[in-house]
Parts: C-alpha cells; sequence; structure tokens
C-alpha cells in the first residue's frame, strides 16, 4: 500500500507489499507521486515474477531447468537468471565451495523448502550423503552463450543464498531508470540505499541474533548493500529442536556453530552470498574466507556470542550499551 500524501511537489513516499516470503519495504525520497505509484506497481511487478520464476518448487523458469539438468537435456536460460547463475559458480569458487547454489536436493530432505505442513523426520547419514553426491557444484555446470548445455544429473539449482542480492541489485536499477536519484529498498531486513537520502547516509541498525534489539549501528552509504544472515531468520522444527535454514555443503548439515553473519558491500550478490559463506565457514574461517572474497565489511557472531570482524566494520559500527 502506497503511503504518500496526494500532491504535485516532490515528497519522501514509502510502501510497503509482500512478495518473495517476506515483506518489502521502499523509502523514496524527494520523488514526484507519479514517480512513487510507477515504482510501486513496476517494483511489486517484478518482484512478483522473480518469485515464480527463480524458486525452485515454482512452476517457473528455474523449475524448468532442474528438469532440463535432470533429464540431461539442453536448455535456454533468460540472461539475467544466467548471469546469476554463473555468479553463484565464481563465488562457489572464491569461497572453497563454503557457498553452494546447488543444494536444492539437500534442502528438499531437510523439508527447508516447505511453508507450513508437517516437517520431515530428520534424515539419516545414508539420505544426507546421497544427497550431496548430488549437489556437486554449480561451477560443473557447462554453457554455450545463454544455454546450459550439461551438468551433473542430480544437480538441483537453488539460488536462496545469492538471489536476494540479485533482486536488490535489480530494483536499484529498476529505481534508477524511473528518474529516482535517494532510495532504500529493504528486503526482509536486507536492504540497499540509492543515493543519500535526505543527504546524508543511511543509519542502519544490526540486530543481536539472541534478543530482537539492535546491538550497533552502522552508516550504509549510497551504493552499497547490507545483508545478514542468521540461524534464528528460518529453519525447521522437527521433534522440539530447531534446525537452521543455512546448509554446510561439505556435510549436509544445518550450521549451527555461527549465529549471524551481517556482510555490507557495493557488490549485492557478493553480499548476500559471501553472508552465507560465512556462516558455513564460521569462526575458524573468517579471515580466510573475507579475504578471498574480497568482503572488508563483515560481522560474524558464534552460538556463544563470541565476535568475528573485520578491522574495517570495527571501524564503521557505532556499538550501543
Amino acid at each position: 500500500m502506497l503511503l504518500a500524501s496526494c500532491g504535485s511537489e516532490r515528497s519522501d513516499h514509502e510502501f510497503a507489499f509482500q512478495a518473495l516470503g517476506t515483506e518489502i519495504s521502499v523509502t523514496l525520497f524527494s520523488v514526484s507521486d507519479d514517480q512513487a505509484s510507477e515504482s510501486s506497481r513496476q517494483l511489486q511487478q517484478y518482484m512478483a515474477g522473480i518469485g515464480h520464476h527463480w524458486y525452485p518448487w515454482s512452476e517457473g523458469e528455474l523449475r524448468s531447468i532442474n528438469i532440463a539438468i535432470e533429464l540431461q537435456d539442453a536448455v535456454d536460460v533468460s540472461p539475467r537468471l544466467a548471469a546469476v547463475i554463473r555468479r553463484a559458480a565464481d563465488i562457489e569458487r572464491l569461497s572453497n565451495n563454503r557457498f553452494n547454489a546447488g543444494l536444492g536436493r539437500v534442502t528438499e530432505l531437510w523439508g527447508l523448502h516447505r511453508i507450513g505442513g508437517e516437517p520431515p523426520p530428520v534424515p539419516n547419514a545414508d539420505a544426507i550423503a546421497f544427497a550431496l553426491s548430488q549437489a556437486i557444484g554449480v561451477t560443473n555446470i557447462r554453457w554455450a552463450d545463454d544455454q546450459i548445455v550439461g551438468a551433473p544429473p542430480g544437480l538441483m539449482l537453488d539460488l536462496g543464498g545469492i538471489a536476494k542480492g540479485a533482486i536488490l541489485e535489480d530494483s536499484a536499477t529498476l529505481l534508477t531508470g524511473l528518474g529516482i536519484d535517494s532510495a532504500i529498498v529493504n528486503i526482509g531486513g536486507d536492504l540497499t540505499v540509492i543515493g543519500e537520502p535526505d543527504g546524508r547516509s543511511a543509519h542502519i541498525g544490526i540486530l543481536s541474533p539472541f534478543e530482537a534489539e539492535a546491538i550497533a549501528s552502522i552508516d550504509v552509504f549510497g551504493g552499497e548493500t547490507i545483508v545478514t544472515s542468521g540461524n534464528y531468520e528460518r529453519f525447521v522444527e522437527i521433534g522440539g529442536r530447531r534446525y537452521p535454514h543455512v546448509l554446510n555443503p561439505r556435510t549436509g548439515l544445518p550450521v549451527d556453530h555461527t549465529a549471524s553473519v551481517t556482510v555490507v558491500h557495493a557488490d549485492a550478490m557478493l553480499a548476500d552470498a559471501a553472508a552465507t559463506a560465512l556462516m558455513v565457514g564460521g569462526p575458524a574461517e573468517f579471515e580466510q574466507l573475507t579475504e578471498a572474497l574480497g568482503v572488508r565489511y563483515a560481522l560474524l557472531i558464534d552460538a556463544s556470542g563470541e565476535l568475528s570482524l573485520t578491522d574495517e566494520m570495527d571501524k564503521r559500527l557505532d556499538w550501543l550499551d
């Protein structure tokens, strides 16, 4: 619903809507009513399409691609989706497989793709090992332009660890194309800043993964994206125990050693995927992964509450009492 007063003068506008299984909120600074209305219309239309075509359990493009891979058929991929899959492969290499966008079958095994309904039983070691044997990496896809011409038959693409970054990137492109110079797009707490809202950076709070309150804040500048991945966001509950949605590509098990990771970067897709990779790597691999991925601003909070952060992130954070 668009929340703004009528009038021809330029003013700040806010609107929010449900898409991609979460709430999308957008703030536009110093725009006309017409710009705000058109932005709302186009963003909702875009995200409805993405929610259908990029979700592997909808009857959209990504599901069709996964079926073609299983049948060992060549399949054409739309240019934007092809670019996202290729980028996922790049980050898989850089992260030494701590990020892997081919874990769809493991996600299914744990029931992490379901919304509501009875969860499955905890999978046994043999089932996990078999599902992992199918998830040998997006780097194994063979391309001819924007056509997939070969891939392991058991590979099932699931772009949940990078899609939000791509969507934030596309949203910024869409808004600037409508002549909007300053805005904030927020997808379920992950956001991109466009320009300088009200002539300054955006002051963003970072929540504790253990309590619903901010522990620090950070100024996020135009062109930057801030993403947080946490074990409290999405999970499946089996037998009274919560299993987080982030899976370790090496073991097939939900990550439980890390509570949350926050990444700030000018590359929205990298920010999104890096947050997942750092969740998987945990404190022991934090320094190695931030260097390999080129991430200067990152904060990790492990399951016991201990912090790991880059020197640059430490300088930018404003800790709260």
